[in-house]
């Protein structure tokens, strides 16, 4: 039997290039193998359990640290829980990936100045969602290499978002093409052969590895918006110390002007020529 490998995909803030303008995106992907699913559902079970969370609805970390309608644990609590996920993630072998887009930047680079300048062409309409479509793109070719170095077929698990469970389909679907644009042909036929299936988890959908990708996104967020300090006092920093050692630059990878020309085919004098040519 082959080995199989999970990508676990979560994202954080909004993807649409004219919601939340001043806040960044990130789409976080986790790689977690088959032998490894075990024991992380079991340790989630086992802090449910420990801090009397109902054991039968998936881990959100908004709804345990931040929103008040669901929130029961106390600081201190908190502080606990959120230092043994840390040492947890610090113990299991996980690959992670956190692309971050500077929606500001992305617009610049696309020549958009208003957001009048998304009407018309299908193309045009299409443009908001961008940011996803990059991401994701980052993550399945991170995937594929990993897939190729492991010698495994992958399956990739979503947390369902509307409107981004499509933008996913369609990026997989044209990294799937050869001479796509999306990805280099090598990635491209790796995950043509290598990615059997792709699910799309509904909200009360159990999966430690969707678990596991959820605190890393949340956590991974209040980094990329400078706001780490404001959870201070339930260490949340300690969850991010640890990320970062597991993730793949060591940090949030945040996509360059570089890449998104690249992307788009566009060349570096012809970034205000883009939006004529759709």
């Amino acid at each position: 039997m082959k080995n199989l490998s999970t990508l676990y995909i979560d994202e954080s803030g909004k993807s649409s290039l004219v919601e939340k303008a001043d806040e960044p995106f990130i789409l976080t992907g986790v790689i977690l193998d088959e032998e490894e699913k075990s024991p992380v559902e079991g340790f989630f079970n086992y802090i449910k359990r420990k801090y009397n969370i109902n054991p039968d609805i998936p881990f959100h970390s908004y709804d345990i640290f931040e929103n008040p309608k669901t929130r029961v644990l106390t600081d201190a609590q908190a502080a606990s829980l959120l230092t043994s996920l840390a040492d947890f993630i610090s113990l299991i072998p996980i690959k992670i990936h956190i692309p971050v887009v500077n929606k500001k930047q992305f617009k610049s680079v696309l020549g958009v100045t208003s957001n009048d300048d998304f009407k018309g062409s299908k193309r045009r309409k299409e443009m908001p969602e961008f940011p996803y479509r990059v991401c994701a793109c980052i993550l399945f070719k991170w995937f594929a290499k990993s897939l190729k170095s492991n010698k495994s077929i992958g399956e990739i698990i979503v947390d369902a978002r509307r409107g981004g469970d499509y933008q996913l389909i369609k990026t997989l679907y044209a990294s799937k093409q050869l001479n796509n644009g999306y990805l280099d042909p090598v990635s491209a036929k790796l995950i043509e052969d290598k990615c059997a299936a792709i699910c799309f988890a509904e909200k009360q959908f159990l999966s430690g590895g969707l678990e596991l990708a959820d605190l890393i996104s949340y956590t991974a967020f209040f980094h990329a918006r400078r706001q780490m300090s404001s959870m201070s006092k339930i260490k949340l920093d300690l969850v991010w110390t640890e990320i970062k050692k597991k993730s793949y630059r060591k940090n949030l990878n945040k996509v360059s002007e570089k890449r998104i020309r690249d992307f788009f085919k566009i060349k570096k004098d012809g970034v205000h020529k883009y939006l004529k040519s759709i």
